[in-house]
């Protein structure tokens, strides 16, 4: 009977569910001779549950056109679709350059690398109380180009495009497409895909060696990882470095997957993939970058690819680095101040496991922080104390004053 009531009970939300959506397609077409890009924003079937997009577009955005009306406001643009449905159209020039000359992102002509928000501008809905974006994005590319992005294929060979914290998805992440190679395997419950432009020397399989190794460790701290996972790289003129964004990571391919000083900047852009967790202020920056730089460290450690010797080198160096820093709660983390943090995160892990008899660990405390996301230096020492029991001595220093 419970059976047949819940099948009852699951036919009834079933049509409910789909009187409450509505379908965006997004879409983009390149064109490699004239390096043009054009992005649509298509509203198909439920279209009369939205009453108007305010999107806003930047200085990459050029020749905007929609169906129904279009009211400029500054950089922003306010749409009113037809009920019936209709399109917004735009082109957008993806080489994004950086004041030192290398690019964030960049589109040579037979590939791009670039994020979904540089090409599909960001949208405030006005739309029926409830109702939901069912969004796919599509791409439309010259013949022997492929492409790879953080969300899954559908059968139709569109994207499927799916954010649970928000009602109108929006394609976001990494993104590479063209004349790219890109190999996966799955790992720990999550899809790796590695992609870069064929010929560049993307060092996949050493790539795919180092995760095999680290990422079961990152699932254990954190308790889940993304179900998918994509890591492009590319050459010069592309940043010398590496970039996180929902479920992807850029980083250049010439940086290592270990640095002499045995740290990792590809373990510590796969935290930031991970955990999420961002500073609720710009003085607490400190904060998201100290965890990554711990992870990448402390997951080596764990699984025996650096040893205690080398850790404590590796804190000596970390400590010189840093002795000038006398306060972490700066607008913005940078070398001297994330290596202080790290530190200081090193400490608080000691005395949590001191104090819990090894029961507990700063993982728990990150996991308290994975699911606030935005966090504050205060919340973060309340979620310390919740773990142990009381205040810790690690965290009474004006480091955090």
């Amino acid at each position: 009977m419970r059976w047949l009531c819940g099948l009852c009970l699951f036919l009834w939300v079933l049509p409910l569910a789909a009187k409450s959506s509505y379908e965006v397609e997004y879409r983009l077409s390149f064109d490699a001779k004239s390096k043009v890009v054009r992005g649509e924003i298509r509203l198909g079937k439920g279209a009369d549950r939205v009453r108007g997009l305010n999107l806003k577009f930047g200085k990459a955005y050029s020749q905007i056109k929609a169906d129904g009306t279009l009211k400029a406001e500054g950089e922003r643009m306010l749409w009113t679709p037809p009920k019936q449905g209709g399109s917004l159209r735009y082109q957008v020039r993806i080489d994004e350059k950086r004041a030192d000359g290398t690019y964030r992102s960049y589109f040579p002509g037979d590939w791009a690398i670039f994020r979904g928000d540089r090409v599909f501008p960001s949208a405030r809905v006005r739309a029926v109380k409830g109702a939901r974006a069912d969004a796919r994005l599509r791409f439309d590319l010259p013949q022997g180009w492929h492409v790879d992005t953080p969300y899954f294929p559908a059968p139709d060979g569109r994207f499927l495009v799916e954010d649970p914290e928000r009602n109108f998805d929006r394609p976001v992440g990494w993104m590479a497409v063209g004349e790219i190679g890109t190999r996966r395997e799955v790992i720990a419950g999550t899809e790796i895909a590695l992609a870069a432009p064929k010929g560049e020397g993307m060092r996949r399989l050493d790539t795919l060696a180092l995760l095999n190794y680290n990422l079961p460790a990152m699932k254990d701290a954190f308790g889940s990882l993304p179900a998918k996972i994509l890591i492009v790289s590319a050459p010069d003129p592309m940043w010398r470095g590496g970039l996180s964004a929902p479920r992807s990571l850029f980083l250049h391919l010439d940086r290592p997957m270990l640095s002499e000083n045995a740290t990792s900047t590809l373990l510590h852009e796969l935290t930031h993939v991970a955990t999420r967790i961002r500073g609720q202020a710009p003085q607490d920056d400190w904060l998201a970058e100290g965890i990554a730089e711990f992870y990448g460290v402390e997951l080596l450690h764990r699984t025996g690819g650096i040893t205690d010797e080398r850790l404590a080198r590796l804190e000596d160096d970390l400590r010189q680095w840093s002795g000038k820093v006398k306060s972490l709660r700066v607008p913005r983390s940078y070398g001297p101040i994330t290596a202080r943090a790290t530190l200081l995160l090193f400490a608080v892990d000691r005395e949590i496991r001191e104090r819990s008899k090894d029961r507990r660990s700063l993982d728990d405390v990150t996991r308290i922080l994975i699911r606030e996301r935005k966090v504050s230096t205060a919340e973060f020492i309340a979620a310390c104390e919740k773990i142990v029991g009381g205040k810790l001595k690690t965290l009474d220093t004006p480091l955090l004053r």
